[in-house]
């Protein structure tokens, strides 16, 4: 589900969406077929093709559906409010669209990625060894990583706030 609009992956591998469409976020393209995975941003959204390359459309006032030219070997996909993510089978992370906070300016260092979540405005990535490295804007502590977190399995990311599932299926949380 995105800021007003919601997504659906069908059996035969198509997309529906409903809701708001202002910014054409519920008006899947024609054509779109072979999707393995979708997300829904603030105005945007975002699909994973089986061919491992991202299709985008919506809202693009700061590029956030503007795929990157040669994007392809995609894992994973996540759209925050005004900013969108891809895990590259590489574990790799690459990001664009707004970053007025640096939500789209992923840590240099980072490599080993099994996970990412994108929030308003900060982004998080869940590494192969279980911990996990947030970024972006941190007015709430939402990019502050509570010291000692590891063992995590799954993480999600929305508007100022981030979760961490842990693998004996408790749940931290952490921001607004």
């Amino acid at each position: 589900a995105g800021g007003s609009h919601s997504l659906a992956l069908k059996d035969d591998h198509t997309v529906v969406a409903w809701g708001d469409d202002d910014s054409g976020q519920s008006s899947v393209p024609g054509g779109l077929n072979n999707v393995m995975a979708i997300a829904a941003g603030g105005s945007h959204s975002l699909a994973l093709k089986g061919d491992w390359t991202v299709a985008a459309w919506g809202e693009n006032d700061y590029g956030q559906s503007t795929v990157p030219v040669g994007l392809n070997n995609v894992q994973a996909i996540a759209a925050g409010t005004w900013h969108s993510l891809a895990l590259k089978q590489d574990g790799t992370v690459v990001a664009w669209g707004l970053d007025r906070f640096g939500q789209t300016t992923v840590p240099a260092e980072l490599s080993g990625v099994a996970a990412i979540a994108a929030g308003a405005y900060h982004s998080l990535a869940l590494k192969d060894d279980g911990t996990v490295v947030a970024w972006g804007r941190n007015n709430y502590g939402q990019s502050t990583v509570p010291v000692g977190l590891s063992k995590v399995r799954a993480i999600s990311a929305v508007g100022c706030r981030s979760l961490a599932l842990k693998q004996d299926g408790t749940i931290v949380v952490w921001g607004s």
